[in-house]
């Protein structure tokens, strides 16, 4: 962030902090604008060379390969700590995490251009076809660069890194793609009369089903992280008694940290909870297909609850504190919405007692954080 000589806010995209730019702008509005960066003049010594050249040339996928991997942590920890501070949230120093074992995304989103996936170019709808992504998990990025898509409009590749299962979903019609034997192919419209499609990855010690719509961590490496994180604080602050798995997807903390408890699983997704009601089919736990919002209360000693980008709100919060939990640890992939939600979570009669920034999504501004809140 920079201020012009007339006052006005300017974001630079690709600069870092101390450092001197020349820069494109982007936008002008009344009071702030973008620009890009178009050369350094003095660099901040974190910065590193782009290892990618796709990126260069416009890729929208990985914004941060121009830090160097350890800032890029402390980088996500600061604008954490920045949004909790304009929340007024008082806040313990958070605990830096990166992912053991990673071998990439096992999901990926891309577009379709002549019968080639891409990534779209930043703030543009044009397509860069890629050569090669290491941001992807291997088995996943040979369907990417070498899957020939037909006329389909769009494709999500969905791969288990440890049973080698392999499933692509497409926009659009299935004619003409051409793929190794082994990927399952399905159609979005295929799936809209009934269809169903999955395929099984392992990760927090056991064996999933993740149908191709289905919620499923970006890859098997970011999901033992944080079980082991939510485990360690329900272990620390946790009392015994049920547990509340909110946006529970296809169970993932049910059918792991909540092993032992009484669970009550609250997801509304159908693909999801059907996932769930195969995963968690040896637990004692009462799968609620609703939203978060309308779900009744039960009294819980533990509440786990991990939101879409927007978080709780206001709402989801007050239904989730009506079950008067000891502890609530929630896990949130926006700063931003993590800060508001835990101001509502004090103003509720909690407080944050321990949280950790983890790095689910290496080379990208996307920031993981989990926070335990006790009575």
């Amino acid at each position: 962030m920079a201020r012009a000589e007339d006052g006005r806010i300017v974001f630079v995209e690709g600069a870092l902090a101390g450092e001197t730019v020349s820069v494109e702008m982007i936008k002008v509005d009344k009071r702030w604008s973008r620009a890009r960066v178009v050369r350094v003049l003095d660099a901040s010594p974190e910065r590193v060379p782009i290892p990618c050249t796709h990126q260069i040339e416009g890729c929208g996928g990985c914004d941060l390969l121009h830090v160097a991997a350890d800032a890029q942590l402390r980088m996500k920890s600061s604008m954490v700590v920045d949004q909790l501070g304009r929340a007024e949230v008082d806040a313990p120093d958070a605990a830096l995490r990166t992912l053991d074992n990673d071998q990439g995304r096992t999901t990926v989103r891309a577009a379709i251009v002549d019968g080639r996936a891409g990534y779209r170019i930043r703030g543009s709808h044009d397509i860069v076809v890629p050569e090669v992504c290491e941001a992807v998990d291997p088995i996943a990025e040979q369907l990417l660069i070498d899957g020939r898509f037909g006329d389909a409009k769009e494709v999500t590749i969905r791969v288990g890194n440890r049973t080698g299962e392999r499933l692509v979903m497409v926009e659009g019609s299935t004619f003409g793609i051409e793929l190794p034997d082994d990927v399952l192919l399905v159609g979005t419209e295929e799936l809209a009369k009934g269809k169903r499609a999955w395929i099984h990855e392992e990760a927090g010690g056991r064996r999933w089903r993740v149908s191709a719509r289905s919620f499923f961590q970006n890859r098997p490496a970011g999901v033992d992280a944080l079980v082991e994180e939510v485990g360690g604080m329900v272990e620390e602050y946790g009392t015994d008694g049920a547990l509340v798995d909110a946006y529970a997807g296809i169970g993932i903390f049910a059918g792991t940290v909540g092993v032992g408890r009484s669970v009550y699983a609250i997801e509304r997704g159908k693909d999801s909870s059907a996932d769930a009601r195969v995963n968690l089919d040896e637990g004692d736990v009462k799968i609620i297909k609703s939203s978060v919002e309308r779900w009744r209360a039960t009294p819980a000693a533990v509440v786990i609850a991990d939101p879409a980008r927007e978080g709780l709100g206001k709402d989801g919060v007050s239904t989730l504190l009506r079950a008067e939990p000891d502890l609530f640890v929630l896990v949130s992939c926006d700063p931003s919405a993590f800060a508001k939600d835990a101001a509502r979570l004090i103003a509720g009669g909690m407080s944050l007692a321990r949280m950790t920034v983890v790095d689910m999504f290496p080379g990208t501004s996307h920031v993981e954080t989990v926070g335990a809140f006790i009575r």
